[in-house]
């Protein structure tokens, strides 16, 4: 988009910056000057600055939106450009909208009595800048209008009309002669055209047909200005490989309430130098009028974004600046945009506009943003399952998803647990009417997929909810399920994953019992509860013989349960060494049904807790009958001989 120095300071005459000063203004608040040009204009020294308008901005295709932008940036105001009043003159104009859901609005009007001509030589000088031809006074003066408001016009030799002139989708041509003598082809019911009853008389928002076009004989014409959906401009451009000036504009998101203007300003241009005269009443079509929003705004949120002092005078000042309409509620702004920012609908929305014009070269580069640390919000649950997913990962285990929907039967024989049932109304699928109360059901699915495929190593996990009902009332919680299966692993090993897992979760004093309640689908033999310390956290058990001809063991983790335990857990404070730590190590051998938390609770009963910084286990040997374990006793306060002494006596060396 190009501007001329000359018409910012015709429509900012308070204006004291110079062009240079203009142009870098316009790229600290966002629109980037690519080019700035010294040229003559109307025998004058003038400037011609290019920006290039990223931003879904369709207001600042126009050098009215863009005037805007500077009134508001040096705090001053705008003088738009003198209009003519439009006034009821002559009959209704015969126009029929057909494509009601692309069209948003159209006005139209007849003048009549025009005397068409060359344009005077500042309209050409002018229209060159934009590197467009002049072609007479009434395109020109339409082109000129477009460039000044940012709303593509279209005028009609109505002379060459036939009947009714239809705004509608196409359905009776194969192509279309345009203004540059182009011939294209077209699809049936898929572009937008203007037609009338036996003629197509433009491609909708991209470009006139030769049909009607103007000349220098046009004595009346139907001027109109329409906005459109903008998703039919741009399908039809892109598929017809037409992309005009106008299109260009007419696929963002014009305002359709701002196109009135652009109306008046167009009559009062051709009447001035045309000499026309209005001969009809204006045709507005317009069914959903725009309307602004509201924002609730809190004033303090450009500081937080920006991470320096935005006072709530400035804030205010600048959304005035920009002509926001702002009404306080005790300690509430609301905050409605002018009718042409359809950008806006969001309280970032305003911050950003903010922050831009009160400067971004105020944000210090050298200094670190003041920004507020806001409250972590995210459940510890969440946090804590993102973390489970990378340990098994790790572990080689892949995660799946199923749905908590249950055939009958499936249910009793995962279950262990004392809740009943909870059957679905209305299920999704009336072969799964029950919410799953274990998370084995979907794993067992899964695993029976894979052997299908020959997987023979299956390593796998969910997690999700379970559900049920007890004493009337029902029940749901988070849950961790993981499933191995394989001819060669067997419980202990399973085991040691899980335990692996728990304890890099932050838990410690892993613990195994004979399994309280047991599902039917357990090995009655092979099936405990999981506790850390003395909270039950889970079940694990091997499954009795499956159709899968391999061993296969599942575990249980309730997360909630894991969750409270973790948050318990205080982590210890800084503490002043006096003497170095001594680390000494001790192997011990336990039956494989020995536990090895039991017994590392026992021994640390016996330690004296000042004494003692960690307890560890460094190593496990699985033998035939039993597992060997090395303990790592890290000693502190104490001489080596000290340690010695203690580390022997506890472990029973000596």
């Amino acid at each position: 988009m190009k501007i001329l120095y000359s018409q910012i300071k015709e429509l900012i005459p308070d204006l004291k910056a110079s062009p240079k000063e203009i142009g870098e203004a316009l790229t600290l608040i966002g629109f980037l000057m690519d080019s700035f040009t010294e040229i003559s204009y109307k025998d004058s020294k003038d400037y011609l600055i290019g920006l290039e308008i990223r931003q879904n901005r369709a207001d600042c295709l126009s050098i009215i939106g863009l005037a805007r932008e500077v009134a508001a940036y040096y705090n001053l105001q705008i003088s738009m450009p003198e209009i003519k009043t439009i006034t009821k003159n002559g009959k209704q104009l015969d126009i029929k909208i057909h494509a009601v859901d692309y069209v948003k609005r159209v006005l139209a009007i007849k003048i009549d009595g025009i005397i068409n001509k060359e344009s005077p030589d500042w309209l050409k000088e002018y229209l060159s800048f934009y590197d467009l031809n002049s072609i007479n006074l009434l395109v020109d003066l339409s082109n000129y209008v477009m460039l000044l408001t940012g709303y593509p016009s279209h005028l009609i030799d109505y002379e060459k009309i036939t009947g009714q002139v239809m705004w509608s989708l196409n359905h009776d041509f194969d192509d279309i002669i345009t203004l540059f003598g182009t011939s294209v082809k077209l699809r049936k019911d898929t572009e937008l055209i203007i037609r009338d009853e036996k003629n197509i008389l433009a491609l909708a928002g991209m470009v006139g047909g030769k049909k009607a076009a103007i000349n220098m004989e046009t004595k009346s014409i139907i001027a109109e200005v329409a906005v459109y959906n903008r998703s039919i401009i741009r399908k039809n451009s892109r598929d017809l490989s037409i992309v005009t000036e106008a299109s260009h504009r007419l696929e963002k998101e014009l305002d359709p309430t701002s196109s009135y203007y652009a109306m008046q300003l167009l009559i009062s241009l051709i009447i001035k130098y045309g000499n026309g005269q209005i001969s009809s009443e204006l045709f507005d079509y317009y069914p959903n009028k725009n309307i602004s929003p509201i924002i609730e705004f809190d004033t303090s949120m450009p500081s937080k974004f920006s991470g320096i002092e935005i006072s709530e005078n400035d804030s205010i000042r600048i959304l005035k600046n920009l002509n926001f309409s702002i009404e306080k509620k005790g300690k509430l702004f609301f905050v409605s945009p002018p009718i042409h920012r359809t950008d806006i609908s969001i309280p970032e929305d305003l911050v950003e506009e903010i922050i831009r014009i009160y400067g971004f070269d105020k944000i210090p580069s050298n200094e670190i943003p003041k920004f507020e640390i806001v409250q972590d919000i995210t459940p510890k649950n969440i946090i804590l399952a993102e973390k489970i997913r990378d340990i098994l990962v790790a572990l080689s285990f892949d995660e799946i998803l199923s749905w908590p929907l249950t055939k009958n039967g499936e249910n009793e024989f995962a279950n262990y647990t004392d809740w009943d049932i909870i059957s679905t109304q209305n299920s999704v699928n009336d072969l799964f009417p029950n919410l799953r109360q274990s998370m084995i059901i979907g794993l067992l699915n899964q695993s029976n997929e894979y052997v299908k495929k020959n997987v023979d190593f299956i390593n796998i996990f969910e997690i999700g909810k379970i559900f049920g009902k007890k004493n009337g009332k029902y029940t749901e919680h988070e849950a961790l399920g993981i499933m191995s299966i394989s001819t060669k692993t067997v419980l202990s090993e399973f085991k040691n994953k899980i335990e692996s897992m728990l304890r890099l979760l932050g838990l410690s004093s892993i613990k195994y019992t004979n399994a309280s309640q047991k599902p039917k689908i357990a090995n009655s033999n092979s099936c405990l509860d999981i506790y850390a310390g003395i909270n039950q956290i889970g079940i694990i058990y091997k499954l009795i013989p499956q159709e899968i001809k391999s061993n296969i063991y599942f575990a249980e983790i309730n997360i909630e349960k894991v969750t409270k335990l973790l948050l318990q857990i205080k982590n210890n404070p800084v503490v002043e060494i006096t003497q170095k730590l001594i680390t000494l190590d001790a192997n011990i051998e336990l039956k494989k049904e020995e536990s090895i938390d039991e017994y590392l609770e026992n021994i640390g009963k016996k330690f004296n807790k000042n004494h003692i910084w960690s307890i560890i286990i460094a190593d496990k040997y699985i033998l035939d009958k039993k597992i060997k374990y090395t303990i790592r006793v890290t000693y502190k306060e104490l001489s080596d001989q000290e340690a010695k002494k203690i580390h022997l006596d506890f472990f029973e060396l000596i």
